[in-house]
């Protein structure tokens, strides 16, 4: 997707023009060490290391300089992000809003929930969610600087559902350590480019 599309709100193209252009770039973590039913906040594995590391080299070289960086607070998105905080000396804040979606505490139901709300709509999904997705975009749309965020799965599926306006979960399957780029102009957006994706939605 290259063009300018309308945003949640229903803004068409050609409302803000002469606005400024926003570059945000969503990274999904690296590998984590334990599985979404094994443990509530892994770390990464080695490989999502590896993918870090990796992630960092790729952003060094398209990042402004002036960037701010966000993450999840989550641990796996966390770790994520510190290398390439380390790499500019900059502060990596962490913000609730790009958390994982809400879910139940349980470990034993977490699976079997996850497996239910991939294959369904938003629209479907409990109040809750709504309210996490309705965050995620009111977030994004305050940002006015370049921004990194480092994120989750269905962070960016939200995100890529709310650009779309498409219902299903699932919209794309990026990565771990992917890198995609997302622009706004006032109330339109448009990827600039997408990152790596997965062959299938088991990772």
């Amino acid at each position: 997707m290259t063009g300018w599309v309308r945003n949640v709100t229903g803004t068409v193209p050609g409302g803000d023009r002469g606005a400024c252009v926003t570059d945000i770039w969503l990274v999904r973590h690296g590998e984590a060490a334990a599985s979404f039913d094994q443990e509530i906040d892994p770390g990464l594995s080695l490989l999502g290391h590896d993918q870090a590391a990796t992630a960092a080299q790729q952003l060094s070289a398209i990042v402004p300089l002036d960037a701010q960086l966000l993450t999840s607070p989550k641990q796996r998105a966390v770790q994520t992000g510190a290398p390439f905080a380390g790499v500019r000396d900059a502060v990596l804040q962490p913000d609730e809003r790009f958390i994982e979606l809400p879910s139940p505490e349980g470990l034993a139901q977490r699976s079997e929930w996850l497996q239910q709300a991939l294959a369904s709509n938003w629209s479907a999904l409990p109040t809750a969610v709504h309210d996490w997705r309705d965050g995620i975009f009111t977030a994004l749309q305050a940002l006015s600087a370049p921004t990194v965020i480092f994120t989750h799965f269905l962070v960016i599926n939200s995100i890529a559902a709310a650009i779309s306006q498409e219902d299903a979960v699932v919209q794309c399957l990026p990565a771990n350590g992917s890198i995609h780029h997302l622009q706004r102009e006032g109330a339109r957006w448009r990827w600039a480019s997408r990152g790596a994706m997965l062959e299938s939605i088991v990772n």
